[in-house]
């Protein structure tokens, strides 16, 4: 079942605690989304397993991977945000790190060609080729 808004908004107040948890997982990823679509997503992976609000995992891990999983589910693509950097070694190239959990989830592996894409000043889209 697909909790309202208003339904969300009461699950965010009594589980406080596990949306901070959750948020903090998924930044620490580079994963960019809101309390709102962790709430949606959790709530709608609770309801698959037949439980109201299921208890977080204690790993750090098996929850984020938990929680792109359901939020890939809930919308037509996750968004990852990452810092890139001057490779500095005189070529003026620019890095950009990926997250092992991003290259799995997208079955992208060392070696893949990407196009990249400005999006807007300080934003690029990686696609594989």
């Amino acid at each position: 079942m697909k909790p309202t808004f208003q339904e969300r908004q009461k699950l965010k107040k009594l589980f406080t605690n596990d949306v901070d948890r959750m948020m903090f997982c998924l930044r620490g990823a580079g994963v960019a989304t809101t309390d709102d679509e962790v709430v949606q997503a959790w709530a709608e992976y609770s309801d698959a397993n037949h439980a109201d609000w299921l208890g977080l995992p204690e790993s750090d891990e098996t929850l984020r991977n938990l929680l792109i999983k359901s939020l890939a589910r809930g919308r037509s693509h996750v968004v990852w945000r990452v810092t890139g950097a001057d490779a500095e070694d005189g070529t003026g190239d620019f890095i950009v790190p990926l997250p092992a959990e991003l290259s799995e989830q997208l079955g992208w592996q060392m070696g893949d060609e990407l196009s990249i894409e400005r999006t807007d000043p300080d934003t690029l889209r990686l696609r594989r080729i």
